[in-house]
């Protein structure tokens, strides 16, 4: 039985990128799944690796060879991606001030996120393991009378 190639899905992801850079759209990239829009990627861009906003496909879109694409360098698992609401404000933010989709995006988010990977995020979200109590401690430690 031969083996099926894996399928890629074709991402939108905002990045910050000023408009002048003539890179003010947003970018393509491969997943291997789909990925709802809002959601909190880790992206390359040249020799760094930023943090993006998974966007909406463009109504116009011509249809890409997914094999000349880049994949997503992680997914940041334990967020909600950001809402419609959400997305529709920052699209009209940055038609107002004349500033690429992305670099609105990411002002709207917390500065320590951006510089996070996935592992750190992750990390991070988990809850705080209890505290251990000496032995002494607890050879001393009293439960509350009763009432």
């Amino acid at each position: 039985m031969p083996e099926q190639a894996p399928t890629f899905h074709v991402v939108h992801v905002a990045v910050h990128t000023p408009v002048h850079s003539g890179v003010g759209t947003p970018l393509s990239y491969t997943h291997s799944s789909p990925l709802p829009a809002g959601c909190l990627v880790r992206v390359p861009l040249g020799t760094r690796h930023l943090l993006g906003v998974v966007w909406p496909a463009p109504p116009d879109e011509t249809p890409i060879d997914p094999s000349k694409l880049r994949p997503l360098d992680a997914v940041m698992q334990g967020l909600e991606p950001m809402n419609g609401h959400w997305q529709r404000l920052v699209g009209f933010a940055a038609r107002y001030y004349q500033r690429s989709v992305g670099e609105i995006a990411m002002a709207g988010l917390p500065p320590a996120l951006r510089d996070m990977t996935a592992e750190q995020l992750a990390k991070r979200l988990q809850p705080p393991k209890p505290k251990q109590r000496s032995k002494k401690r607890q050879r001393h430690w009293q439960p509350p009378p009763k009432q």
